[in-house]
């Protein structure tokens, strides 16, 4: 992922957002080319690694968006991350489960009738994912690009918002305090809850990452390397839910 362009402490907000916003569609568009045009399980990875990072770019800049723009952003890379959510399961699956579990136990007949299925499942999800993400290379992809220039506008008024610096601390306060209340919840040990807040604190982590430039040191070192363990963790109790379901799904066939 390249590093998102340089913010300056004493920047405008909307400004701020037509350089984040602007940088991260290309990242996005970028990665939808490649997907599109081979079958490389890390392409999917990427493609979904970057609309987590525009949306948590879109997040952070909400309260200086026009409403429609904003539910606009929201409902577009949220479709285009679940049309990649099924293909990326059953990757991980593939990789991290059944491959590793077929080489200490080589030719076993159980494993390898998994490994069809989930293949071939993988592949259907597949053929649906291309499917939609063409449709989405074509709307709302440009829609996007245009709500940025519209935003460039110079005779467009969006409220003033301070600078960058007071803007930036105070959306990553907000982004915590929702963290630290989802974190809580989780102590259950719902899966529900858990991938709640593994949510909450991947979209914190990737604002801190977009607006690191006007952030203090104790949000770009501390608490990104917080969340970056944490993430790991719970990725890890995710993965093993998912794999449960995929498991019963293969077995069901």
């Amino acid at each position: 992922m390249s590093r998102p362009p340089e913010l300056h402490r004493k920047m405008r907000p909307a400004a701020a957002f037509v350089m984040l916003g602007g940088s991260g569609l290309r990242i996005v568009e970028a990665q939808l080319d490649a997907l599109l045009q081979r079958d490389i399980a890390e392409d999917v990875h990427a493609l979904r690694v970057a609309v987590r990072h525009l949306r948590a770019v879109t997040w952070a800049f909400g309260p200086i968006l026009p409403r429609a723009v904003m539910e606009r952003w929201k409902l577009a890379l949220h479709d285009v991350a679940d049309a990649a959510s099924a293909v990326r399961d059953w990757d991980v699956f593939l990789s991290e489960t059944l491959l590793p579990a077929l080489a200490m136990q080589p030719g076993d007949p159980v494993l390898v009738a998994l490994i069809d299925v989930a293949h071939a499942r993988r592949a259907e999800a597949r053929t649906l994912m291309v499917t939609q993400l063409t449709r989405y290379r074509q709307a709302p992809l440009p829609t996007l690009y245009r709500d940025l220039l519209h935003l460039s506008d110079p005779k467009t008024r969006h409220g003033q918002h301070g600078r960058m610096a007071a803007f930036a601390r105070g959306r990553i306060r907000k982004a915590r305090g929702r963290v630290r209340d989802l974190a809580r919840v989780a102590r259950d040990g719902q899966i529900a809850h858990i991938h709640a807040l593994r949510i909450g604190n991947k979209r914190l982590r990737y604002a801190i990452e977009a607006l690191s430039d006007v952030l203090p040191k104790r949000y770009r070192k501390r608490l990104h390397g917080k969340l970056i363990a944490r993430q790991t963790e719970l990725g890890g109790v995710i993965d093993d839910a998912v794999a449960h379901r995929l498991i019963c799904e293969c077995l069901a066939s």
